[in-house]
């Protein structure tokens, strides 16, 4: 079952790590995701949440880990600062 985010705030935080560690040789992501340049709150949390993107393919999902679900997917519509 897919579990999306409810967003209440997001904003943009530069990942300052080595991006490559998240890429496979092809350029697709791992299984991990890749880190984006975003972070959010969700609804009932003041916890500052990293979006990250995964790829297999042409086309990408970009998701946060919570405690309750590790694949909670992110409407990209709803990151703006």
């Amino acid at each position: 079952m897919l579990t999306y985010a409810q967003v209440t705030e997001s904003k943009q935080s530069p990942f300052t790590g080595n991006i490559r560690n998240y890429m496979t040789v092809d350029g697709y992501t791992k299984r991990s995701g890749a880190p984006t340049d975003w972070v959010i709150k969700v609804k009932g949390s003041n916890r500052w949440r990293r979006v990250y993107h995964f790829c297999n393919s042409n086309s990408g999902t970009l998701f946060i880990s919570t405690k309750e679900s590790s694949f909670t997917v992110v409407n990209e519509f709803c990151l703006k600062s």
